[in-house]
């Protein structure tokens, strides 16, 4: 078979994922329309490197424009802490807004387990089972002399988006709230921006501080900014908004798993606590229920926050 062919399996590439020397993956393209261009992509991944593959991921361009709109993927997971995976993870996310569609838990070794979750049911009752990715700042188990920002104070306005995709729109509206004191309706503010084209489903990074200037702050999309930047802003009273690889902020992963690597989420950064042995970035995340005041470790976050080319928006008060 040719590659113009219908269903045409283009030959499986091995890979080294992680970097370390060793093949620990294979890429599988297809040409499901027969159009001689790869429309389905399929990642097998040894995420563990015991020989075994534990993570599958298909991106799915349904359009034929040459861009995954859909990712499908299926990941084992320890969920009693046991160092054995004994459930599979299956999802479905829309590759442009990041926004998860669908999400279940199978019990695959009949562990007793719960065998089905909600989206909403894997991140306020799974996390809870397993090793979260994330904890929540404490100020009372904290050295407060060592944080920058008003993490407990912010927090106080975070909002949970649900299976949607403005975590843009949340994220600037939760950066308003706080630099101002006002309150705002997300909702207009998600209709506003969809009637302007700041909002299809989804948000382009350049469009990141329009809700901001549409509510009269002086806000600019700034790239390749450094943790300095994000630093400096909160050291004077600001708040950050910064475009982030959502997936290795949820899910406490590299990158590896989860190409293409782009940036598909928003978050509000709130403070830095510096009083551990590594920096944590506190989060408002609207993408995850209870995700006020997240704790990310500041290399996890630069991590995810590299995906988008260091893309944030700092406000400040005075900017009103």
């Amino acid at each position: 078979m040719d590659g113009n062919e219908l269903g045409t399996v283009f030959e499986p590439q091995a890979i080294d994922i992680d970097g370390d020397g060793s093949i620990d993956g294979i890429i599988v393209a297809e040409d499901a329309n027969g159009d001689g261009i790869a429309d389905t992509l399929t990642v097998m991944a040894d995420t563990d490197d015991n020989g075994l593959i534990d993570s599958v991921q298909t991106l799915i361009d349904t359009t034929g424009d040459g861009i995954p709109d859909t990712i499908v993927g299926a990941e084992a997971i320890d969920t009693t802490g046991d160092g054995i995976k004994d459930s599979t993870v299956v999802y479905q996310v829309d590759a442009a807004s990041g926004a998860i569609e669908h999400m279940e838990i199978h019990d695959t070794d009949e562990s007793g387990f719960h065998d089905i979750f909600s989206h909403e049911q894997y991140a306020a009752d799974v996390y809870s089972e397993l090793e979260p990715a994330y904890e929540q700042f404490d100020p009372d188990s904290t050295d407060m002399d060592n944080v920058i920002g008003d993490p407990a104070n912010d927090e106080h306005v975070w909002e949970y988006q649900g299976d949607s995709g403005p975590c843009a729109i949340y994220a600037q509206a939760m950066a308003y709230q706080n630099v101002t004191g006002e309150e705002v309706d997300i909702g207009e503010l998600i209709e506003t921006a969809t009637e302007e084209g700041w909002y299809n489903g989804g948000t382009a990074t350049d469009d990141m501080d329009k809700v901001l200037n549409y509510l009269g702050l002086d806000a600019d999309v700034e790239y390749r900014g450094d943790m300095e930047d994000i630093r400096e802003c909160l050291e004077n009273g600001g708040r950050v908004v910064a475009a982030v690889d959502g997936n290795e902020i949820w899910l406490g992963d590299n990158d590896t798993c989860y190409s293409p690597n782009d940036p598909n989420h928003a978050v509000e950064v709130i403070g830095i606590d510096y009083s551990g042995d590594e920096p944590m970035v506190i989060i408002n995340d609207s993408g995850t229920p209870d995700g006020h005041a997240i704790m990310v470790p500041k290399d996890q976050f630069v991590d995810a926050w590299q995906d988008s080319d260091f893309a944030y928006v700092c406000v400040y008060p005075q900017s009103v």
